[in-house]
């Protein structure tokens, strides 16, 4: 791969851990209730790490209304995520593959890499297919407007989903890079152990042949000095 371009993935990279944490202190999804009048009465906004919260300064009836259900996202992904971000910072910062000699060794951040990646497509895909639909929360945005009630409902991704995606297409090539180019140089270092010992076999039975003809010849020079006396 170019340099320059290996380069350019590498600040991309960077800038889409930079992302990634900033997503976390913002909101993923909105919901907003306004009146006939269009004043707004309620307004829930959702964050993984911090759930459901309100400022809404409407009546507390509108609220228990609006209320969502808690999405329950499991808290172990929440907490490995913030880790592994650092890991991954690490990595890119003190572990680059072109400064190390023996890239085996680098394998687990590879996996790490890899595994941020994954983590950053379950929050993509999983949050608004296993969260926020069955739990009747609209994707990516809906306005539904309740007769009975005589309210309107606004349904919205916040920017903290928003930045979530934008990060996956900047830490993806890197991450694949990274672990392609070390992939690429255990192949390559088991193919030159195999042609090396290969070639030591056929030393080592070149050698043994010629032992043989020797330890033969010798033999054969004995039986013809015992012969001659």
């Amino acid at each position: 791969m170019n340099i320059s371009l290996k380069n350019e993935f590498k600040v991309l990279f960077i800038i889409g851990l930079i992302i990634l944490i900033i997503s976390m202190f913002l909101d993923w999804y909105y919901i907003q209730v306004y009146d006939s009048r269009g004043k707004l009465i309620a307004f829930w906004s959702y964050n993984p790490f911090t759930e459901w919260t309100t400022v809404s300064s409407g009546g507390s009836g509108y609220k228990k209304i609006s209320h969502p259900k808690d999405l329950l996202i499991p808290l172990v992904i929440n907490a490995m995520f913030i880790p592994v971000v650092v890991v991954c910072g690490y990595c890119v910062l003190f572990k680059d593959i072109e400064k190390k000699i023996e890239l085996e060794k680098l394998q687990r951040y590879a996996y790490i890499n890899l595994f941020l990646v994954l983590i950053n497509c379950y929050y993509i895909f999983a949050f608004p297919i296993f969260y926020l639909f069955p739990n009747h929360l609209y994707f990516p945005f809906i306005t539904i407007k309740d007769a009975d009630l005589n309210v309107v409902y606004h349904y919205s991704i916040g920017p903290g989903y928003f930045l979530q995606v934008i990060s996956f297409i900047m830490i993806f090539p890197y991450a694949i890079f990274y672990y392609q180019t070390i992939e690429k140089f255990k192949t390559k270092q088991h193919s030159i152990k195999k042609v090396i010992d290969r070639y030591i076999q056929t030393v080592q039975e070149s050698m043994d042949l010629d032992k043989l003809i020797t330890e033969e010849a010798n033999i054969i020079k004995k039986s013809r000095k015992k012969a001659i006396s």
